[in-house]
């Protein structure tokens, strides 16, 4: 251990900068590598913030992840996690970790959320008081210094607290997050938050108590030369042909959402795969990877649909739609690229946050289309909002039964044409050939004059006999009727009972009750079926009594993401994929299954495992932040049609922990201390804090402290109490009690106290002294988290203070001197060790009066 120190505040009445010394510190330890200002890496070897939310359902809903992105632990000790507001005007705490605090392992993470939101239960610190969404940064920093070891700033952030462009302002509801994110960490630092950062529509909070991302226990992938690590290669000559754009070399990439948040006029490289040839509109053609997409004019150069596209070029709005636009010489074709599944989307949510990828929607065509120069515009709506489609006159999209009421089934590039000047409007949906369009469902006739439709009409008539319709015409049609339909299975027999299975095509998804002669279906494979419509658990349903026909296997549909109080027919049966934090830990029936609610913050959602999974269930606790894949299901009466829906995981796989609970909402606040009127050192709020001494009926009370440390004979106790707030000191005729208590334990240790008895001397000014219960349960270990150093020194005529602060330490033997907040404070050594004295960058931990 290095040499333990003293310190105290500069008189800031006085002329001069430096108080008399008074009393020693317990610990101090040199800050290595860190040094006065942030690490030059060219790979993060120090902690960074990793992830950032500012609200959600309730504003209170934040969240501000780091992640330790090196090879070797890294230290919490000495630092603070910091929120600084927009203009820069106001720096405040979120957390800051004493002397003592335990190391971040590699890929580990430590998350730090707003008391009163829902990541509250699987934060490992939490604070009081929030963000501001639309812009303000967020930064790690030794305690107190003026430069940051890490930040990310976000929105209308302006001040020095974030690195070079400002990462955009997350909407309610979702992130920032650095990548590349997710199982491959954050790892990436340019020192750009634009750059580094992207927005991810659902939060992934990950605690200390997260596995480590990339997972140690997996081996390193072999390294493979990458496009983005080398130029491009020239392309080998042939006879006929004229070297091309491909030749000159351009920049490694950014990804395709960070080119996106660059200001405009920005110079940026990215590389995608075409979802469209370059000429697809007259706004240009559409490349995406996986962050996002964007559309890209190239002047006399073209790409063609599913090539692997490299291009640099200028960052530009055309009528509010994203574009970059380069010259043919800056654009590559580097090979063939990989179309990412279609994202399935509410007609009212096709907006900025997936202009340029590619969305699938559903619903009903209102109205009459509008002709335009290039094709057809109709106006599309499931309920949510309308979009508008553009069918092209070159796509071959047959538009006949476009007709008003008519439902209709299509995956296309979202761009946007904002003629209104406010940047928020005018997004389209833009189908590229026949292939995108899914079945079209003409409008169910009109009842003639005077005939009733019935209590409950069939929103269509019964199939044509014989044919195969999708499944969303299957749940429209008649009760009893006899359907053929085909689809791949996403729930197979026997997860939830023996008899179930779920069916889902590219319209919807249906479950299929399964008669004992129709046999076992599992998950994958592409089925036909024969059955009858019928209703079970209040769920549509088909039942089918033969085997069916078994055409293949067949990709499962990516999951729809949703929050869990968005539950609702629109989404039955379907694949889905939710996150949330247990309400109460699991539960399991005598049966085998294990059920319990995930809440989101927009409202809870049941989960039921079958008990063929088997799932081990001693990790799901009350508070625990999982994310669960499966299909969704409802078991509900008539009485309560739309009540009773719950998510079927289909094994081991669909069930992941992202956080697990801990026990920062019960203990600590983000200070790591908790004020006297808290019942201070950890007893449960019944108890007294060290204010109780000096007070009457001291000996009566049980007080809760933290013995901060043992014998300190240079200061004339046998031990220091600390709460959190006041100091005091323990008498040498206690020492002996003491030393019991540390005999087995190492201070800082939690102890409650009957019995004390305050004496009139004092070892130093304004340090009380007591004498401890003489009885042998008088003073006992308590079972509260310990009350860690302040961080802040004592302002001039308050008492004594256990504190952590860190600075440059300088001066001789003779006269030391510390370094922070702008002022020296004088160091006084009250120990006796052969160590030498550090000199440069320290963290102090101690007594300051």
């Amino acid at each position: 251990m290095s040499v333990p120190h003293s310190i105290v505040e500069p008189r800031r009445s006085a002329p001069t900068f430096v108080r008399v010394l008074l009393v020693c510190l317990l610990w101090s330890i040199v800050v290595s590598s860190f040094g006065a200002a942030r690490m030059e890496a060219s790979g993060p070897d120090h902690l960074v913030v990793s992830e950032v939310m500012t609200g959600g359902t309730s504003a209170s809903d934040e969240l501000i992840e780091i992640y330790n992105p090196s090879a070797a632990p890294l230290p919490l000790e000495g630092l603070e996690l910091v929120y600084v507001t927009a203009s820069g005007a106001t720096v405040s705490r979120r957390a800051a970790w004493a002397l003592g605090a335990p190391e971040v392992p590699p890929g580990a993470h430590v998350l730090v959320a707003n008391e009163l939101g829902v990541f509250a239960p699987i934060a490992d610190v939490l604070y009081a008081s929030g963000m501001a969404a639309t812009g303000g940064s967020v930064a790690i920093r030794i305690q107190g210094a003026t430069t940051a070891i890490d930040a990310v700033g976000w929105g209308t952030a302006a001040s020095t607290w974030l690195e070079g462009t400002v990462a955009p302002a997350p909407a309610a509801g979702a992130s920032l997050e650095r990548l590349p994110g997710g199982p491959s960490g954050s790892t990436i630092d340019t020192d750009d938050n634009a750059a580094d950062f992207i927005l991810r529509g659902t939060p992934d909070p990950q605690n200390s108590g997260s596995p480590a991302v990339p997972d140690p226990a997996q081996p390193s992938p072999t390294p493979t030369p990458a496009p983005t690590a080398t130029p491009l290669p020239t392309p080998t000559p042939v006879p006929t042909a004229t070297p091309a754009p491909t030749a000159t070399a351009l920049p490694s990439p950014i990804l395709i959402a960070s080119a996106r948040a660059l200001p405009e006029g920005s110079l940026a490289t990215i590389e995608g795969t075409a979802l469209t040839a370059s000429d697809f509109t007259d706004g240009g053609g559409y490349l995406a990877d996986a962050s996002g997409g964007i559309a890209v004019i190239v002047d006399g150069g073209s790409f063609e649909r599913g090539e692997l596209v490299r291009v640099q070029g200028t960052l530009d709005d055309r009528f509010a739609q994203r574009t970059l636009r380069a010259a043919a010489e800056d654009l590559a074709i580097v090979g063939s690229g990989m179309e990412r599944a279609a994202v399935a989307s509410d007609t009212g949510s096709v907006n900025e946050a997936v202009e340029g990828r590619l969305v699938r929607i559903g619903g009903l065509v209102e109205g009459s289309p509008t002709t335009l120069a290039g094709g057809l515009a109709f106006d599309v709506d499931d309920g949510s909002g309308a979009v508008r489609v553009i069918v092209g006159t070159g796509t071959g999209v047959d538009t006949t039964a476009w007709t008003d009421g008519a439902e209709v089934d299509v995956t296309g590039v979202v761009g946007q044409r904002d003629s209104s000047g406010t940047g928020t409007a005018g997004y389209r949906l833009q189908p590229r050939d026949a292939a995108d369009v899914g079945a079209v469902t003409s409008p169910t006739p009109s009842p003639s004059s005077g005939e009733s439709p019935g209590p409950n009409p069939s929103p269509s008539a019964s199939p044509p006999p014989g044919g195969v319709v999708s499944i969303t015409d299957a749940r429209a049609a008649a009760k009893n009727s006899r359907i053929t339909v085909r689809g791949v299975v996403t729930l197979a027999s026997g997860t939830i009972d023996a008899g179930s299975a779920v069916l889902q095509d590219r319209s919807g998804a249906m479950l299929l009750r399964l008669g004992d002669e129709a046999g076992d279906v599992s998950r994958g494979e592409l089925l036909e079926v024969d059955a009858v419509r019928s209703t079970w658990g209040g769920m549509e349903s088909l039942r089918a009594s033969v085997p069916p026909r078994r055409i293949g296997s067949a990709t499962e549909p990516a999951p729809r993401a949703l929050r869990t109080g968005d539950a609702s027919e629109a989404s039955e049966a379907l694949l889905v994929s939710v996150r949330g934090a247990l309400v109460a830990s699991a539960r399991r029936a005598s049966s085998g299954t294990v059920s319990f609610e995930i809440d989101d913050g927009s409202g809870p959602l049941r989960v039921v495992l079958g008990s063929s999974l088997a799932v081990d269930d001693e990790a799901l606790e009350s508070g625990a932040w999982v994310e669960v894949r499966g299909v969704l299901g409802q078991v509900t009466t008539g009485a309560q049609p739309l009540r009773g829906y719950r998510v079927w995981p289909r094994g081991a796989d669909d069930l992941r922990i992202l956080a697990s609970p801990t026990e920062a909402s019960a203990g600590a606040n983000a200070t790591g201390s908790r004020t006297a009127a808290d019942g201070g050192g950890g007893l449960d709020g019944d108890g007294a804090s060290l204010a109780a001494v000096g007070e009457a009926g001291l000996a009566d009370l049980r007080v809760g402290a933290t013995l901060v440390t043992g014998r300190w004979p240079e200061l004339g106790v046998a031990g220091l109490l600390w709460d959190g707030t006041r100091l005091v000191g323990i008498a040498p005729a206690s020492a002996a009690r003491v030393d019991q208590l540390l005999a087995e334990r190492a201070a800082p240790l939690a102890v409650e106290l009957v019995g004390l008895h305050e004496l009139p001397e004092r070892p130093r000014p304004g340090i009380s002294l007591v004498r401890l219960g003489r009885g042998r349960d008088d003073t006992v270990v308590g079972a509260a988290p310990v009350q860690p150093p302040s961080a802040t020194l004592p302002e001039p005529g308050e008492g004594p203070r256990g504190v952590s602060v860190l600075g440059r330490l300088r001066g001789d033997d003779g006269r030391r001197t510390v370094e922070l907040n702008g002022g020296s404070v004088a160091v006084e050594r009250l120990c006796r060790t052969a160590e030498a004295e550090p000199d440069g960058v320290v963290s102090l931990v101690g007594v300051a009066l």
